[in-house]
């Protein structure tokens, strides 16, 4: 089992131990065989958010490891489709679950191209919370897509990202739905 550690600045940009600890803001994440187990958020050298990838550990023993105040995000990885993963995600804020959401996640790369929320009542996605992002061909945000309550399209951000990829037909991003993009095998 081979687990690496490293350290992210408050912009996402890889960053020394040292210059991470130097800092006010950083991320550290810890990855197992090549999987991210943990990411934890830093301000002033202390822990503020965890984001936990359950595996078999149990939700209380995860929450023990980061006691109040401390943010926990324990994520369930679930459902792959093509190269895409859905990771569901609670939120413990004082031990106890709030947010339910969810994440559409490259398996490799981890880059997440669709997030949103449920609703707490009926366990639907809202579709005013999906957000989807469009990467360019060096993996740069070149567009984020927000939606309204009947799941359309109503705000398109540009980003610094380049030309995209064209990995998904356009239409993937006219709607909230489908959460996965639908890919052609050319078949």
């Amino acid at each position: 089992m081979s687990t690496i550690i490293s350290y992210e600045n408050e912009y996402f940009e890889p960053v020394t131990e040292e210059e991470a600890l130097a800092s006010n803001e950083y991320v550290k994440k810890i990855k197992i065989n090549g999987r991210t187990k943990i990411v934890e958020g830093y301000q002033e050298n202390e822990v503020v958010e965890v984001s936990y990838y359950q595996e078999t550990e149990t939700i209380a023993n995860i929450l023990d490891l980061y006691p109040p105040p401390i943010l926990v995000d324990i994520i369930h990885r679930k459902e792959i489709q093509g190269n895409y993963l859905r990771e569901e995600i609670i939120t413990y804020n004082d031990r106890v679950s709030g947010l339910n959401a969810f994440s559409i996640v490259h398996h490799i790369t981890e880059q997440c191209i669709c997030f949103g929320s449920y609703d707490s009542d009926t366990g639907e996605v809202k579709k005013n919370s999906v957000v989807k992002t469009k990467y360019d061909a060096f993996g740069d945000v070149a567009y984020i897509y927000y939606y309204d309550l009947s799941g359309k399209v109503y705000i398109i951000e540009e980003c610094e990202g380049g030309r995209f990829s064209g990995e998904f037909p356009e239409s993937y991003y006219n709607y909230a739905f489908p959460l996965f993009p639908e890919i052609e095998d050319g078949h």
